[in-house]
């Protein structure tokens, strides 16, 4: 976009910002140039100014440009390594700690599982802005349908062993980075302050990082949160599926919409009103296309830098694996995706290909059950996506390597962030993502028909609007099938 051409909505905001008083939410659409506006904006302020970035890249680049962007973590890095007397950030404390402290059982069962859960439980403010009580801690692991590690092991000790994790972690020396946020809300330490805050990607904001937005203020500071609440999709990992609202309940904001979007064309814009009304084309935008394609594609229908998305893993897999053999270069976006399936490996223990098979079913079974029974009808989906997954990695062992070793590694040669020809994602792991042409492979998968409840319903509609919204020239709605080797 030409920064120096601003839309009325963009000329709203700098208007508030230079004239007006108090606090406000910017809403934008997908692709609407929140951070051109932002860096704008952060120009016709008075007094001091703080870019709270998503991550370090997109801060550095702001500081490229003259503006103050930092991330929530290197706002409180300085005061909370003085305080705790450290020079060094340890990423695994809470695992020092268990092994430090955990006994025979313990350590094995719950060791793994309640690191994750003081993690969380951190990022919460339980033991800071809320009482360290065990039904906090059970509420954490149901809400964030978290998976115990044993079948022996229970929520009520995993609890127990939380609150004690938690403590030790608060009276250890060492710092990791969660304790960034956690130690300088709950110490009270003394952050800069500035005249006006802006938050980027405020619908993604979870109660601790609220409580440094709060103390970096001071009494006549001005807030600016720009978020899209059409692109909360994290409800089910428990994101605050209203993080916007409770920003704007707090802080007192008013609302200014940014809905231009400058990256889709009219095409995909059309399209996208099906779920996001507002959202409107940029002037001059071109036509582009949506085209849906169902089978009638193969290897040779993708080229360098194209998008595929998915509301699943196992179709991308099917498909990244089918485009390898023909010699066709892709990667599955998600490090962490490839890790939780090898742990899943792990955790069965099973002997040999075919009794990590016979496991993998009994578990699947097994916790399939258990979820539909409390109506989790987003973990029971997933819990069948993991094992279809490994089934069809299975299938794709050499003959001669069927081994669990092979396995892990066929995994992790698949997953990874880093760059091939052809990126595919899962649509979770696509939002930030844009591709000139982007293929939505089974989009009759969203929205998943077992939502019930109005949030999940809500974000099944973002996932389909996130999906769309990736595109900056073509989109293509596309249906799963095999690959043929004479096809390419």
């Amino acid at each position: 976009m030409n920064t120096r051409t601003w839309s009325p909505y963009q000329l709203d905001i700098f208007k508030f910002v230079e004239f007006g008083t108090g606090n406000a939410i910017i809403k934008a659409v997908a692709g609407s140039g929140k951070s051109t506006t932002v860096e704008e904006a952060v120009k016709r302020t008075k007094g001091s100014h703080v870019v709270l970035a998503f991550n370090k890249s997109i801060a550095a680049a702001m500081k490229g440009r003259g503006v103050n962007g930092r991330t929530f973590h290197s706002l409180t890095y300085s005061a909370v390594m003085q305080f705790k007397n450290q020079r060094d950030v340890v990423a695994d404390k809470l695992r020092i700690l268990c092994e430090q402290n955990l006994q025979g059982s313990d350590f094995k069962m719950y060791g793994t599982f309640i690191c994750r859960l003081v993690g969380l439980g951190r990022n919460a403010g339980i033991g800071c802005l809320h009482a360290d009580l065990q039904e906090m801690w059970l509420a954490l692991i149901e809400y964030h349908d978290l998976e115990l590690d044993s079948e022996r092991a229970t929520p009520e000790r995993a609890a127990e062993l939380a609150s004690d994790l938690l403590r030790w972690s608060n009276e250890s020396p060492l710092v990791d980075f969660d304790d960034l946020l956690y130690m300088a809300v709950r110490e009270g330490i003394s952050l800069p302050k500035f005249d006006n805050v802006f938050v980027d990607e405020a619908q993604d904001t979870n109660a601790i990082q609220r409580a440094i937005i709060r103390k970096i203020m001071k009494p006549r500071s001005r807030l600016l949160a720009v978020g899209d609440p059409a692109q909360a999709i994290y409800g089910f990992r428990g994101a605050d599926s209203n993080s916007l609202q409770l920003i704007a309940d707090e802080f007192g904001c008013v609302e200014l919409p940014l809905t231009v979007s400058y990256r889709c064309p009219t095409s995909v814009v059309a399209y996208a009103h099906k779920w996001v009304k507002h959202i409107e084309a940029a002037p001059g935008a071109p036509a582009g296309e949506v085209k849906d394609i169902g089978q009638r594609w193969n290897a040779s229908t993708f080229t360098s830098g194209d998008l595929v998305v998915c509301r699943t893993t196992k179709p991308l897999i099917s498909l990244v694996y089918s485009l390898i053999k023909l010699r066709v270069p892709a990667k599955i976006m998600g490090r962490e995706i490839g890790a939780g399936l090898v742990s899943l490996i792990n955790r069965l223990n099973g002997k040999g290909i075919d009794g990590l098979t016979d496991k993998l079913f009994t578990w699947s079974a097994r916790e399939h059950e258990k979820a539909i029974a409390k109506k989790q009808d987003a973990k029971a989906e997933a819990i069948i996506d993991k094992r279809d997954c490994i089934m069809t990695l299975i299938d794709a062992l050499e003959e001669n390597d069927r081994t669990v070793p092979a396995l892990c590694r066929l995994i992790e040669s698949l997953f990874s962030d880093a760059a091939a020809s052809i990126t595919l994602a899962t649509i979770h792991k696509a939002k930030g993502l844009e591709g000139e042409r982007v293929f939505w492979l089974n989009a009759s998968q969203c929205p998943a028909p077992w939502a019930r409840l109005d949030w999940q319903q809500q974000q099944e509609r973002n996932l389909c609007y996130v999906a769309t919204t990736r595109a900056k020239t073509s989109l293509f709605l596309m249906d799963e099938r095999i690959i043929a080797r004479e096809a390419a």
